[in-house]
């Protein structure tokens, strides 16, 4: 197989040393170097920091030259380095140890994965009732505001409608002032019409010698 191809291989897996007994990374690149008639690898790895409790992050970048005779075995997910030698029995168990640490790490990853997702469609649901409840908010200050104004009309026409009653007074007044004084002139003009009246009898009857009359 073409070196290029085998290093190929290595990228994006995780890096196991037999020979520390730890995870030393994981690789994100590799290079090929040649020097004289011997290769090696130069893989790109990202450092695990081990928080406690079963929890890992990868941190810092740093780089790892290898022979390929250090390479044990390469699996699907991770490289497996041993100074090309297969490690003894305690070495075994170290490894599955190791194996099993890998494993515990990718189940974190893959439920906070999982937890990142469901965050986001929390966060998207959220986001979503906000801007339903700040449409809502808006309709509520439009609504305050066509209250205010409409109370404001309400008051000016209280206003009028005191104005119309204290008019409506004033005209029942001066209608009853009206009816006073055209009553007091019908008095006067049914008093003066009856002494004229007597007065034109009275000027009758002493053209005809006639004693005056009186009227009861």
């Amino acid at each position: 197989m073409p070196e290029d191809a085998r290093a190929n291989q290595l990228v994006n897996k995780f890096v196991i040393s037999l020979i520390d007994g730890k995870i030393l990374g994981y690789v994100t690149d590799i290079n090929v170097e040649v020097e004289g008639d011997q290769f090696y690898f130069i893989l790109r790895m990202r450092e695990i920091e081990n928080l406690g409790k079963g929890q890992s992050i990868l941190t810092n970048e740093k780089k790892l030259k290898i022979k390929p005779n250090d390479i044990v075995n390469v699996g699907p997910d991770v490289i497996i380095l041993g100074d090309g030698k297969v490690p003894p029995l305690r070495e075994i168990e170290r490894l599955h140890d190791i194996a099993e640490e890998y494993n515990n790490l990718v189940r974190e990853l893959e439920a906070k994965e999982k937890l990142i997702e469901q965050l986001k469609e929390e966060n998207y649901r959220l986001t979503r009732q906000i801007e339903e409840l700040q449409h809502e908010l808006r309709k509520f200050q439009v609504m305050r505001e066509d209250f205010e104004h409409l109370k404001e009309q309400l008051v000016r026409q209280e206003g009028q409608l005191e104005m119309a009653r204290e008019y409506i007074r004033l005209l029942e007044g001066l209608r009853h002032d009206i009816d006073k004084i055209k009553a007091d002139v019908e008095t006067l003009v049914q008093k003066q019409l009856e002494e004229v009246v007597r007065a034109i009898i009275n000027e009758e009857l002493n053209a005809r010698g006639l004693k005056k009359t009186s009227f009861l």
